[in-house]
């Protein structure tokens, strides 16, 4: 053997290799839960109640400077790009497919196109349709949701609604006036909502982050309830996001997620200086048995994390879990480009955690251009390669990001980026990239049904469309690497300017979707554009 290949084949070594973090769990604990009912009416004083809007305290949102980071954007909209076939990963079904979109109405013809007998075919059928939260002031929406047994819940910035299945809204509340027991978090920013349904405990879980400039405190505000029926108890807790297990710092919460197994709640978010830059990601476990009871909530937290390359990772997404593999999946892009993810595996989850990584080769990504729309004006902030949303579900893990591609015909277009992983081995099951011809296609939230087939939620716009709520799915039997022609859910109805202070015109951050506890249908939640630089939100739902 060659000493090249030598050094090729150690390289490989490195990368498939299941490696230990290598910081330690560190201990903390919280207070105990404060209680509130959704089914009590909103009070005048509380309804009076001032809500706050302060801008973050950071010089930048990204492990890079903003100026870096905006220099990538339009650079990602100049550059001429191609997808990239590449050999399949060891073990994958399939090499990665660049498969064009064709909805229902106008079929899209693409560069690499299928065989007649791959061709997609319709989207999932869809079940239901109505309105979701409207307008609430705040750029963007960050649109979330959870399905329980009889009900959804949906939440944007900085509201929360719980609806009936088919369509009535029974209540809706400002995350000010949910979380206004906790005293200490009074007068805080209220932030990037995030909900699920446990199904492994008949709860409702709502994660928001909290941040007050003034005194410089960042909490994490954890809510749960008490029972399957959302309009009961809940209870809630300000857990302190500047501590680092029991240590603290002067870094503040930024971007959360959470997952949840049949043991714990997983806590992730990008930690920043105050008005500073990028410090890490966190990691925050808290075992369910302290805040379902109301008692002390107690947490591990792991910090630092490294890619195997060294960089820090960025927007760590941890799994929404079915099943009890006994172990929880996280996982996360590279940032600002990359042809690998980061699979990060929790053992020991009901005693003190350990943290593993590895890295999975996949099809290269890339930084994706804003998004032109219908009636020109600023391009939507298409966002950037983050993971957006994760699922285990039978041992797969399922992730996806927003991507620049090209289709063709000399410009990039925002498209989607897709995976699905085998959790415990790290090997690449398939991957796909999905878009069209001319249109942009970003913030996608994807997850699979009892039976192994998925449902995507995405935004989508072009020159001759506004900003829309569209999804898409495949079968697990259709060929590996496939999507189906996606459908609409609510087209956009004018054209949308809402600028930021760097005069980003701001969509997303994020869709919502989750999978309903009956193990076939999937709900979605994304925004459109309901009238000329005001957006809306609608609710949607499908199955196979």
């Amino acid at each position: 053997m060659s000493k090249k290949k030598r050094k090729a084949k150690k390289k490989t070594k490195a990368t498939d290799e299941l490696q230990k973090h290598s910081g330690r769990a560190k201990a903390g604990k919280g207070s105990k839960g404060v209680s509130v009912s959704m089914a009590l009416a909103v009070s005048a004083s509380t309804a009076a109640r001032p809500e706050s809007k302060i801008p973050r305290p950071y010089r930048t949102r990204y492990p890079v400077k903003m100026a870096e980071y905006l220099q990538t954007k339009a650079d990602a909209a100049a550059k001429k790009s191609r997808a990239v076939r590449r050999r399949p990963a060891r073990g994958a079904e399939s090499a990665l497919d660049a498969v064009a979109d064709r909805d229902r109405r106008k079929p899209t013809r693409h560069a690499a196109q299928a065989a007649p007998s791959l061709a997609p075919t319709a989207a999932p059928v869809q079940r239901r349709n109505f309105e979701g939260i409207r307008a609430t002031g705040w750029l963007p929406p960050d649109c979330t949701m959870a399905a329980g047994p009889n009900h959804v819940l949906v939440s944007v910035n900085s509201t929360i609604a719980i609806h009936r299945k088919t369509g009535g809204r029974l209540n809706q509340r400002r995350l000010t006036d949910w979380f206004a027991n906790l005293q200490n978090v009074r007068g805080s920013t209220i932030f990037d909502p995030k909900l699920l349904y446990d199904q492994h405990d008949g709860r409702y879980v709502l994660l928001a982050v909290a941040v007050n400039n003034a005194t410089r405190r960042s909490w994490f505000l954890l809510s749960v309830s008490s029972t399957a029926d959302p309009l009961g108890a809940w209870r809630n807790y300000a857990l302190d996001a500047k501590r680092d297990g029991s240590t603290q710092t002067n870094n503040w919460a930024d971007y959360p997620a959470i997952g949840v197994d049949a043991h714990s709640l997983y806590i992730t978010a990008n930690m920043f200086a105050f008005n500073g830059g990028f410090r890490y990601a966190k990691v925050r476990v808290v075992p369910k048995r302290g805040p379902y009871s109301g008692a002390t909530v107690r947490w591990w937290d792991f910090v630092r994390l490294k890619n195997l390359d060294n960089t820090l990772a960025f927007t760590v997404q941890p799994c929404h879990t079915y099943g009890d593999p006994g172990h929880e999946y996280l996982v996360n892009s590279l940032f600002p480009n990359g042809s690998e993810l980061t699979l990060w595996t929790l053992t020991n989850v009901r005693g003190t955690p350990s943290l593993w990584r590895r890295s999975v080769a996949t099809g290269p990504y890339r930084m994706p251009p804003d998004a032109v729309q219908s009636g020109g004006g600023p391009r939507l902030d298409s966002g950037d390669v983050r993971s957006l949303h994760a699922v285990c579900r039978g041992g797969s893990v399922y992730t996806a990001l927003t991507t620049g591609h090209n289709w063709g015909t000399g410009s990039n277009v925002a498209a989607i980026h897709w995976f699905q992983i085998n959790g415990a081995s790290g090997i690449l099951n398939q991957e796909g990239i999905y878009g069209a011809r001319g249109r942009h296609y970003f913030y996608p939230a994807l997850t699979a049904d009892s039976n192994g087939n998925l449902t995507m939620v995405f935004s989508r716009s072009s020159r001759r469309e506004f900003a829309s709520m569209r999804y898409t799915g495949r079968r697990v039997s259709d060929p590996p690497g496939r999507m189906q022609g996606s459908a609409r859910i609510r087209a956009g109805l004018a054209n949308y300017e809402g600028l930021d202070g760097l005069g980003r015109n701001r969509w997303g951050d994020y869709n919502g979707v989750a999978a309903d506890p009956d193990g076939r249908t999937v709900w979605m939640y994304a925004p459109y554009v309901s009238a000329r630089d005001t957006w809306s939100t609608r609710v949607g739902s499908s199955r196979f």
